[in-house]
């Protein structure tokens, strides 16, 4: 029976995910915000499996925390997550303003990297609103090439492709034949190349520590920097106690050996910059995700 209703299901919650953007896209700035976060703690409530499998893995990463400590995280996590859709629907009318501050010191490490001609490698995680540190970006004139898996449900697809196609972003499918040889030509052109690096996916993977735990992690940051021969910059975008965003960047500093080794401990460096990211803002980042699946 699951099967055999998916498709309208799909439908109906594709239809009611673009209604309700729309109807918070209309309201005023603090009102959507507020519905934003409203919607999250209703989501916390009501998504049982999301919300059990976070406090299985924030206790993996902070087995220290109480019991209660963690719930709290899980619970500010839905509502960061709320909020972050309503931000989205609010973009046209927050991008011209500074709700999304750049870090001048960040600014300058992108556009030294951007200076040598080769583009640049910037990585990410699920911390923060990471669709709105790519439209921020991409706003502020830089040329910004996403890599993004494709959503299997073609509706789904479609609206996330529309709200990235209109931030001004290029997007490339991860699952692309083409992929690298696609992403080598963006940097040669003097794009960024944004990747997110902390889930396992089904694609190659290295182990790398992650809170302690090894977890596998797609090196393709890496190679593709290697290969071009581009730099690598780590962004994080964070909440500011007064309302709004900051957006932080640093270089990622390479290593010296065979190439296998320098792949793995860039992919290490990336990991940990997340991880410490994670812990300055732990409710940041998407805890749901089985980020330790696989076992080394």
């Amino acid at each position: 029976m699951r099967r055999a209703t998916r498709r309208p299901r799909n439908a109906a919650l594709v239809a009611a995910i673009r209604g309700t953007g729309l109807a918070v896209g209309a309201l005023p700035v603090s009102f959507g915000l507020a519905l934003g976060r409203g919607l999250g703690r209703a989501a916390h409530r009501v998504l049982g499996t999301p919300r059990r499998l976070a406090l299985a893995h924030v206790g993996i990463a902070f087995p220290e925390w109480s019991t209660q400590r963690r719930q709290e995280v899980v619970r500010t996590m839905f509502e960061h997550a709320g909020a972050s859709f309503a931000e989205l629907s609010l973009w046209p009318r927050l991008r011209d303003g500074d709700y999304v501050h750049l870090d001048p010191g960040g600014a300058a490490v992108l556009d030294d990297a951007l200076a040598g001609g080769r583009g640049a490698v910037v990585i990410t995680g699920h911390v923060g609103n990471w669709e709105l540190l790519a439209a921020a970006m991409a706003h502020r004139g830089y040329p910004v090439t996403v890599v993004a898996r494709r959503v299997n449900d073609e509706r789904f697809n479609a609206l996330v492709a529309s709200i990235r196609a209109g931030a001004g972003l290029r997007v490339v499918d991860r699952d692309d034949p083409r992929l690298v040889h696609t992403l080598r030509e963006d940097l040669a052109q003097g794009r960024i190349v944004a990747l997110l690096i902390d889930q396992d996916t089904r694609g190659a993977g290295v182990w790398v520590p992650f809170f302690g735990v090894p977890a596998r992690t797609p090196p393709g940051a890496a190679v593709l920097a290697l290969r071009a021969r581009a730099p690598l910059v780590t962004a994080f975008i964070e909440r500011r106690p007064e309302g709004g965003h900051l957006i932080r960047l640093h270089p990622v500093e390479d290593v010296e050996g065979r190439s296998r080794d320098r792949i793995v401990a860039l992919t290490a460096r990336m990991t940990a910059a997340i991880e410490a990211q994670i812990r300055h803002n732990p409710a940041e980042w998407v805890w749901w995700h089985q980020r330790w699946r696989r076992r080394a």
